[in-house]
This record gives C-alpha cells, structure tokens and sequence, in this order.
C-alpha cells in the first residue's frame, strides 16, 4: 500500500504561537499523518518544531505520549508545551496511540502499538524531520507514562532519557485488582492490551520486571513526578515501590512526589522541570 504523507496546519488548537508580536518567535505546529505499517492503517500525530526550523541541523527529539481516552492533539490542547518549547532546539512528536497501553496487544494481532512507537513512528520521523538520533528522548501521562518507562526499558538503545507524570504503573501486575474505581473503568483496555494470566504479555510488560533485563550500563536515565492526591489511588504506592526497587538495584532515576491530582493543571506544571532535565541530561 502506497504511503500517505500529509502535512497540514491544524487550524484549531494547534495554532502558531507567538512570542510576543515577533513572527519570527513562533514555534511551529504541524498536524502529520503516515500510513503505520504495524497497524495497517493510517494515523495522526501533533508536530512542534522550533521557530527557526533548518533542516541542516539535527535536532533532539522527545516522543510524548498521551493518557487514557486521550489522543495525539492532547497536549496542545490542554496544556502550554508549545510555549514551553518555543525557543528549545528541539522537535515534540504527539503520536496517536488509543488506547492501547502502547504494547502490542495479547488479544488482537493487528494492534502492534510497540512496533508502531519502535519502528514505524522512529523510521518515519528520521524520514520526514531532521532528527538528532543519539539524542532522543520518550515521556508521558498516566497511561503514556506507563508507556514511556516500558518503551525505554525494553528498548533502551533508542531513548536515552524516560520520562512519567503520574505514571499508570501498576498494571499490568495490578489487573487482577479491579475492584475499586477509577482502576476499574480501566480494565476492558487492559484485558484488550495484555490477555488473560495464562498468557506472557503480563510479564513482558511488566515494569517491576522489565527493569531487571536491562544492564546499568544501557539504562536510560529514568524521571518520575508523582501526584499526592492522585484518584488513582494505587499509582502512589506502585511508585513508591518501583523506586525502592531502582534505588536498591543502583539504578539512577529521578522521583519527585508534588501535590496534586491526576489533572491537566498538574501536568502542565510537571511537564515543565521534566523538559528542563530532559536538556541536562542529553546536554542541548
């Protein structure tokens, strides 16, 4: 199937912004879509690059990921990134991926969201954009955290920095707790993403494993915030327990518990120190 390439300028929320009444202080948007491979059907993905885009220069990348019931337009939508990254030299890549939990999924062969994030989206990008591929970078909200962490470990060659705001951590190892809300609404996208237990995408996925395969050596550098009066009220401890475990494997992580909810105000706040120490670790 011939690949279908479209570059548009979203004419809602993704608006240029201004830096003051300068033109030349606009970050770009872009609303993208290519043809996915791994799914077999074509998908959207929100673009932001700097002002003064010259494709002679290779650029960092970060990859941000949306939550539950979210979509690529997400974080232009409902937060200021465009103007957190107006004069950052760098691209933001917002793919499209449902909800998936961005694994391919247990229960339906079509839907390989961790070949899309790896291979599909990183191949296309490097294609389209000028990209900078030792400097990239995988972050994200609740479910997208959860994705950024697992993308990162399992393929730790391609993003040397992970970054999860209120990360949706305790699944799949949690699944079976299901009693409670809001875990509960969640459950038909779990069972959808990882089966049931007699299959293996529990334990393929699994953070409290995963963390485990991956050597010092190769690790990305791990950033998580977590949210004191986050609803879901097993996201807390999971993360709590998570960073024992890293601190006592000698892992180098990064976890900051700050007041808040599971809410857009509370990620448009913490978006912001996790670019920061996006730049420091990657040095740009």
């Amino acid at each position: 199937m011939k690949t279908n390439l479209c570059f548009v300028r979203c004419a809602l929320f993704l608006c240029l912004i201004f830096s003051g009444s300068d033109l030349l202080g606009q970050s770009i948007a872009r609303v993208d879509s290519f043809y996915m491979p791994s799914l077999g059907r074509t998908k959207k993905l929100s673009v932001l690059m700097p002002a003064k885009y010259d494709p002679r220069i290779h650029y960092p990348v970060l990859y941000l990921l949306h939550g539950y019931s979210g979509g690529y337009d997400n974080w232009c939508a409902k937060t200021k990134i465009a103007e957190y990254v107006r004069d950052v030299p760098m691209i933001v890549i917002m793919p499209d991926g449902e909800n998936s939990w961005y694994v391919n999924s247990a229960m339906e062969p079509n839907d390989r969201f961790e070949d899309y994030m790896v291979n599909d989206l990183p191949n296309y990008i490097q294609k389209a954009y000028s990209i900078d591929t030792m400097k990239q970078g995988i972050a994200g909200l609740s479910m997208g955290g959860y994705g950024a962490l697992m993308l990162a470990l399992r393929h730790p060659a391609k993003f040397r920095f992970a970054g999860s705001l209120s990360g949706a951590i305790t699944f799949p190892r949690g699944m079976s707790d299901t009693s409670r809300q809001p875990e509960r609404s969640l459950f038909p996208s779990l069972r959808h993403a990882f089966g049931d237990k007699s299959g293996t995408a529990r334990t393929t996925y699994d953070l409290f494993l995963l963390y485990r395969q991956t050597s010092k050596e190769s690790m990305p550098y791990l950033y998580m915030a977590m949210g004191t009066q986050d609803g879901y009220r097993s996201f807390l401890p999971a993360h709590r327990a998570l960073t024992d475990l890293l601190r006592g494997a000698g892992i180098t992580y990064e976890y900051h518990e700050t007041p808040g909810g599971h809410s857009w105000q509370y990620w448009d706040a913490e978006i912001q120190p996790l670019l920061k120490r996006m730049r420091e670790v990657l040095k740009f």
